[in-house]
């Protein structure tokens, strides 16, 4: 009898270590979400830092106006994809990629060459930030995506842990440590 007591806190707490394993990776992999939205969020607010200040710099120069309006306006969606409780990746990468084909086409056209000649700021510096957060947006909403799959899957097999402890406890007892008497 003195084998079944000692074999069955060891089936016991490694059945509570599993669960205990599945409720930790679920709150990191949220804690992950987190913060990769977080990363998201403070690569599109310097987006939009970034933009102002090339709003301020040009003004009203050749086709600032259409371009403030149409670049406004997908910015403001892009936000309205990555502020939803769960992220859709075609329609983030959709509007990300028309900001920034946007952004690149008029830049290389004409904001460029107007910044180089009328302000103190190298053109080219700008421009790589500006894609570089442009990036940083997309890779933290990818990173941010692949959590939120990650969660359900997670949450599905703890329950199958669950369900399936609950279902035979006697297959948490080491059956061959039992001795008839």
């Amino acid at each position: 009898m003195s084998n079944t007591n000692t074999n069955l806190p060891t089936q016991t707490s490694s059945v509570l270590h599993n669960d205990t394993v599945s409720s930790c990776s679920i709150s990191e992999v949220q804690e992950k979400t987190q913060l990769s939205r977080s990363r998201c969020m403070n690569s599109l607010s310097e987006v939009k830092s970034q933009f102002n200040f090339l709003l301020e710099t040009l003004q009203n120069f050749g086709t600032m106006p259409i371009f403030k309006r149409i670049f406004s306006q997908d910015l403001d969606l892009l936000e309205q994809h990555l502020t939803k409780d769960i992220l859709s990746q075609t329609d983030c990468n959709t509007t990300l990629t028309k900001l920034r084909t946007k952004f690149e086409n008029a830049f290389n056209s004409e904001f460029k060459e107007r910044m180089q000649k009328y302000t103190r700021f190298n053109a080219q510096s700008f421009q790589d930030a500006m894609i570089y957060n442009m990036d940083s947006i997309g890779k933290y909403m990818r990173e941010t995506i692949l959590h939120q799959q990650r969660t359900p899957q997670l949450l599905k097999q703890k329950k199958l842990m669950q369900t399936q402890d609950h279902s035979n406890p006697i297959q948490a007892l080491n059956v061959n440590s039992l001795k008839l008497i």
